[in-house]
């Protein structure tokens, strides 16, 4: 967390447009060992492993020296097999395995089950020995590197005499060298033409289609809507009529945005043609070769011993009996991971009986994080770090209870930071009282662009606090589960495939209701507190820093603090309660200089005792945007509040959305009820506009006459600071004598 000389510091860079993830970001200083800093040279290990051990040692020693066979293992699967041996001696013991620095080559996935639970009140901890840094990683190398010839078909001739190849047996997707992840190559970006299906493309003119290698092409499209990113292989490709059919399902319909009709939103991968740039490279199993444009110009022996791609999809899991029909599983319990590095994981493809997780942003019990809890109860993984990945790094799935995710740093990654996600909707709700705290989560995403800092699906009483979240392309922080609409359809990937059926009774009527729905929503009495996000929102659009729809009751995003959501997308906000969600508490948050709209509100959803500084111009559609700190979007707002919060502007705006302030009567064309602030509980609030004192008395004047907000004032809160982003209040503040309450922003972000 910034101290505030640190915090003004950032923000002046910010604001100036000079602010980068180096400058303004403090790193974490991660312990290499137990919690508890300089305690863990003082601890004897049960075992230990080494890159130089050997598996038919006893691991009782860490020297690789020793004349004995006393030496440590040489892998983390020899240790897990001796501490069940032991286990079954020392049945209730705390349990030490301490891994020696080094690169562990994974070539399958590393599995803890049942038997290798500590008993209740003892662990076993897997940790990094004293100031060394153990890495796991299934990356293997690729050799046998020579120049490719000039020839190559479709080659461009800007990459010709640059371009080196080696063979291959195999497709893969994601390719490494000693800096990261090697982007692969792509064509220009187009606006697809006229309107698709879900597994058809209409190719726009101008887009070359005469590819060498169409078979390992891919295609990236924003299907319709600007808020999910589908990756999917060609079946067949039609030149002459300049389609082509895909082998899965995108999300939506393959046509333009909706709302972005002329935003570039697919392209096409691993073609030839679009080799055209230093570090770009590409497949092709028709002749076994791998195509690389080097990005620093290296020789043969440099490729040969940095170049390497992933093997496995997972490198540990946990993995309890689940029983995925009934209603009792046996989760793997009391297992601690500290201080490991996890690295070079593959990246997932759309399978065919995948169920997504609400848009698509994820999937249902699917392997494609780096470490996966499935089926797991008062387990920790903490000091970690995940890094280049073509998937995300933590998920805890199905059955997971009392779990602890902790002071993790997790970066550059293809898909998501940290998951939450229970069962489908139904009555097994063996998802809740997990802690994700104090991590470390940016520049993820990087594949699946949709991807989520942290997302919470169909899983409760969770506590995500401190951490800090920036530098992604869409939501920070997610609470989620299934929106009512979804019970009432058949068919499709997106949430369907995750209802429990035969647990939930037919709808009454015609449609279910969310009273008939909300026993089976167990994203219920979620706490988001203290976490930092910035910078995010950087690429797709109809997102937000954190976003509530399709949960239970009881949910609470409080003392958050988002500041500096300066992309140039559309419709987002800082925090946003979506279509149907009921019952969420919003408070103690502060929104600063965010694009857009601060807070989106609707039904009887409560926003209080909030801050929300300079919200940004934005534009929709090409149009521009009015300034907005609330927008009202969904009624009835009987048993909401809008009380005790701080908006203030140094450029004219609005304070609210136009249907709000006017009072509407009608529905709007999905069937919604209007939204208006005199349906609930408004007042106390201080509206104030630097640039035109008269604008916040105007609206004030509005919204008294229709018996609202009658105690609030059109006044200056008096921030200590508001230009360089210091927003505590004067102690003469008329906030403070309406009764606000000061929201310390010292506990705001990571704690060291």
């Amino acid at each position: 967390m910034y101290n505030n000389l640190e915090r003004r510091q950032f923000l002046k860079l910010a604001a100036a447009g000079l602010a980068t993830s180096a400058l303004c970001v403090p790193l974490i200083s991660f312990a290499n060992g137990l919690i508890g800093q300089g305690t863990v040279t003082s601890i004897q290990a049960d075992f230990y492993v080494s890159v130089d051990g050997n598996d038919n040692w006893s691991g009782t020693s860490a020297d690789n020296n020793l004349p004995s066979k006393t030496g440590p293992f040489s892998t983390l699967a020899r240790a897990r097999d001796a501490v069940r041996e032991l286990k079954k001696k020392q049945p209730k013991k705390d349990i030490i395995v301490l891994i020696r620095g080094g690169v562990y080559q994974l070539d399958e996935t590393v599995v803890f089950g049942v038997e290798d639970s500590a008993a209740d009140k003892f662990t076993v901890t897997y940790a990094a020995y004293p100031d060394e840094t153990p890495i796991f990683s299934s990356a293997k190398k690729i050799g046998g590197w020579i120049k490719a010839p000039n020839d190559i078909p479709g080659l461009p001739a800007k990459a010709k005499g640059k371009v080196w190849q080696a063979d291959i047996n195999e497709n893969f997707t994601t390719l490494y060298d000693e800096v990261g992840r090697l982007p692969r190559a792509r064509s220009k970006g187009f606006v697809q033409k006229g309107k698709g299906k879900k597994n058809r493309i209409n190719f726009p003119d101008g887009l070359f289609i005469d590819w060498v290698n169409p078979d390992s092409a891919e295609l990236i499209v924003r299907p319709h809507h600007a808020w999910i990113v589908n990756v999917l292989p060609f079946k067949s490709v039609n030149k002459s009529d300049r389609t082509a059919i895909l082998t899965r399902n995108a999300t939506y319909a393959i046509n333009p945005l909706h709302f972005l009709p002329t935003t570039e939103s697919a392209w096409v991968e691993n073609v030839i043609e679009a080799l055209n740039e230093p570090g770009a490279w590409i497949t092709d199993l028709d002749v076994g070769k791998v195509y690389l444009w080097p990005r620093n110009n290296e020789q043969v022996d440099a490729l040969n011993n940095n170049i390497t791609t992933p093997q496995l999809l997972e490198l540990i899991r946990l993995e309890g009996d689940i029983d995925e029909g009934g209603l009792k599983d046996i989760p793997v319990k009391n297992l601690r991971f500290n201080g490991l590095t996890f690295k070079h994981a593959k990246r997932f493809t759309v399978a065919e009986d995948d169920r997504g997780l609400q848009h698509d942003w994820d999937f249902y019990d699917r392997a494609n994080t780096l470490v996966r809890f499935r089926g797991a109860e008062h387990c920790t993984i903490e000091y970690c770090h995940f890094t280049d990945s073509g998937g995300g790094a933590v998920r805890v799935d199905l059955h997971g209870q009392y779990n602890n995710i902790n002071h993790n740093h997790i970066e550059n990654l293809g898909g998501a930071g940290v998951l939450l996600a229970g069962y489908g909707p139904g009555i097994k709700n063996v998802s809740h009282h997990n802690v994700v705290y104090n991590n470390h989560i940016h520049h993820i995403g990087q594949v699946y662009n949709h991807s989520h800092g942290i997302l919470v699906w169909q899983s409760g009483e969770n506590r995500v606090a401190n951490n800090l979240i920036h530098n992604i392309d869409y939501i920070a922080l997610t609470i989620s589960g299934c929106m009512t609409h979804f019970f009432d359809r058949k068919g499709g990937r997106e949430l369907i495939g995750t209802i429990r059926r035969n647990e939930v009774p037919k709808a009454k009527h015609n449609k279910y209701t969310l009273d008939e729905v909300r026993p089976y929503l167990h994203s219920i009495n979620n706490v988001l507190e203290n976490n930092e996000i910035h910078h995010v929102m950087e690429k797709l659009a109809d997102g937000n820093a954190i976003y509530i729809r399709g949960a239970g009751a009881g949910n609470a995003i409080s003392r958050n603090y988002i500041h500096h959501l300066v992309g140039d997308t559309t419709m987002q906000a800082a925090i946003r309660t979506d279509g149907g969600q009921m019952d969420t508490l919003i408070n103690e948050n502060v929104i600063y200089k965010c694009r857009g709209q601060g807070i989106k509100l609707k039904l009887n959803n409560r926003a209080e005792n909030n801050i929300i500084v300079d919200i940004l111009k934005s534009t929709h559609n090409g149009k521009p945007m009015p300034i907005r700190f609330f927008s009202l979007r969904e009624g009835p707002m009987t048993g909401a509040s809008l009380k005790h919060n701080i908006m203030y502007s140094t450029e004219e705006c609005e304070f609210y959305n136009e249907q709000q302030m006017n009072g509407a009567k009608t529905q709007d064309r999905r069937g919604r009820a209007p939204a208006n602030s005199k349906d609930a509980d408004t007042d106390f609030n201080i509206y104030f506009c630097a640039a035109n004192k008269d604008l916040g008395k105007q609206m004030l004047s509005k919204q008294q006459a229709d018996g609202v907000d009658l105690k609030s004032l059109a006044t200056d809160p008096l921030f200590v600071d508001v230009t360089n982003g210091d927003l505590r209040l004067h102690p003469n503040s008329p906030a403070l004598k309406l009764g606000f309450v000061p929201i310390d922003m010292n506990n705001i972000g990571l704690v060291t």
